[in-house]
């Protein structure tokens, strides 16, 4: 899979955790991620993306968590539900092939910061990440 080359400005020192259980889209995503600078962090499912947050080191934050809505053993609701109980704000975007009025109402509801649909553009996610992080603002031209 190939992609455009972007307008982009790098994102170096910027980190985002995608939790994806559908290989070829987490690493689809990965690659998107990483074109533009960003480091990124895999996992996928739920369970794994809570335990990578929690060790992740202070002193190198994760800036963005781009999760599956529908995952194995924590999936997308229960994952940003866990993170908001264990009191851990960070802004996330959710993924999904699945998405529908009640779910963008449960988003919202969770303050969740941004939705993408399946199968993605590159552009729009970039795009996205850019609406809701204030350090890409440069991102996408």
């Amino acid at each position: 899979m190939t992609f455009p080359v972007l307008p982009i400005q790098a994102m170096t020192g910027l980190q985002i955790l995608i939790a994806e259980d559908e290989k070829h889209t987490r690493l689809a995503l990965h690659l998107v991620l990483r074109q533009a600078g960003f480091n990124v962090i895999l996992t996928s499912n739920g369970r794994d993306a809570y335990e990578k947050i929690r060790q992740q080191p202070t002193n190198h934050p994760i800036s963005l968590i781009i999760t599956d809505f529908k995952m194995p053993e924590l999936d997308g609701l229960a994952l940003i539900d866990k993170l908001k109980g264990a009191g851990i704000s960070i802004p996330i975007m959710v993924i999904t092939g699945y998405g529908n009025k009640e779910l963008l109402r449960q988003l919202h509801k969770r303050g969740c910061a941004s939705y993408i649909d399946k199968p993605f553009i590159p552009r729009e996610v970039l795009s996205r990440i850019a609406s809701v992080l204030p350090q890409a603002q440069t991102l996408v031209a």
